[in-house]
């Protein structure tokens, strides 16, 4: 799930050279750019957007952006969240979720996309089957099918902003506190 123009373009890339099937996902809407053309990409290897201790915030795709907005609100509050891009779901960065996990107490993920069987879900799995007991919550469209509208306004509508992601992670990290 590319989460700008230069992802794509790597994905795309990538996608033509691999033996096998392969599936991504992109909305329609632009979305601003956020890394570069020199930015590695190696799928099934999640970037690191910004470090910090406090809870680990794992997006794809355009909720990388919401991410990164969410990390300047909750550093204005004086929590400073990990950022990870989770640009590729299958195979998923098992290494990068177990260090969030382990170093930082709390995980959210976020993602454009229904809250089963996606970048949540696969998280999750990977915590339930490792030693890391730590708070997670899930920042992603309920079950339900969306109105048409404006992406912006959508975005709203299904609880995907950076006001969403960031009291999704101020409540992991009261949770983890208890």
């Amino acid at each position: 799930v590319p989460c700008d123009y230069h992802e794509t373009y790597k994905t795309t890339k990538w996608s033509a050279k691999h033996e096998g099937p392969v599936f991504f996902r992109m909305g329609r809407e632009k979305v601003p750019v956020i890394t570069t053309k020199d930015t590695p990409f190696e799928p099934g290897r999640a970037i690191l957007m910004e470090d910090g201790p406090d809870g680990t915030i794992i997006a794809c795709g355009l909720m990388v952006a919401q991410a990164l907005e969410a990390a300047e609100i909750l550093r204005g509050r004086g929590i400073r969240p990990r950022v990870l891009n989770m640009h590729t779901i299958k195979p998923l960065d098992h290494e990068a979720v177990l260090a969030a996990a382990r170093d930082t107490g709390a995980i959210v993920t976020a993602e454009e996309h229904s809250r089963y069987g996606g970048l949540g879900s696969a998280v999750a799995e990977v915590l339930i089957e490792s030693d890391h007991r730590v708070p997670m919550k899930i920042v992603a469209i309920n079950d339900r099918y969306l109105e048409s509208g404006p992406p912006e306004d959508l975005l709203v509508l299904a609880g995907l902003t950076p006001q969403n992601v960031a009291e999704a992670l101020e409540g992991a990290l009261r949770k983890g506190r208890k």
